[in-house]
């Protein structure tokens, strides 16, 4: 029996096939958030902040209060304390004419009305101005703001062109619409190659006829 055992062919053993280990699985590593990345943020986060709270002050310092100033200025054209002039725009019931309107009115005193208006038309979108008003006439027109060209247009909005208007009756101001280019172009203050800035300027005008003639054509 033993011998039989010894005869057999190695052929004839049938080998087992070695059992496999499953390797262990590699752990994976988490995200590594470097120290300087966060630094980084950190410095980013504070530099906006500062940044932000000094803009905030420069813009608290620099502000200008427009009403202020324009009271101001008018102050000065009119030998009257800026203290002394005060808001009357609630009096007013039409402060718009197309994409025209007043944003404000100020009382001066001895019947003299100030519209503070922003006309549409001009090279550059708007212009604002002063118009002040007097016994029913135009007795004075100043541009406050302007992006207009200093040069044709500039030259629509000088002071000695505009002062043409001084004198003119509010009740001879048409103030069913706004200026078209054929009233641009028959305006005195017209310029010839500026007649979208010296549309903004018959507009403005348009505006403070209508706003005055909502009250009843009174200054006071």
């Amino acid at each position: 029996m033993a011998e039989d055992i010894e005869k057999v062919s190695s052929e004839q053993i049938v080998e087992q096939p070695a059992e496999q280990v499953e390797e262990p699985k590699k752990a994976r590593k988490k995200p590594h958030v470097s120290f300087d990345i966060l630094k980084c943020a950190l410095v980013l986060v504070l530099i906006a902040t500062v940044a932000g709270a000094l803009l905030g002050v420069i813009n608290w310092v620099t502000y200008v209060d427009p009403e202020q100033s324009i009271k101001e200025t008018l102050g000065k054209e009119y030998g009257v304390s800026a203290d002394a002039i005060s808001n009357v725009t609630t009096e007013y019931s039409v402060l718009e004419l197309g994409k025209s309107k007043v944003n404000a009115v100020y009382d001066l005193g001895g019947g003299v009305r100030a519209f503070y208006v922003t006309a549409s038309g001009a090279y550059d979108g708007t212009v604002e101005y002063v118009v002040c008003v007097k016994d029913a006439k135009i007795d004075k027109i100043v541009v406050y703001s302007s992006g207009e060209t200093a040069s044709i247009g500039g030259n629509v909005l000088k002071q000695a062109n505009l002062d043409k208007y001084v004198g003119l009756q509010i009740a001879n101001i048409d103030t069913t619409s706004e200026a078209g280019s054929n009233d641009a172009k028959s305006a005195p203050i017209y310029i010839s190659g500026a007649t979208k800035t010296s549309k903004s300027v018959v507009n403005a005008l348009k505006v403070t006829a209508a706003a005055f003639n909502s009250k009843g054509g009174e200054n006071a």
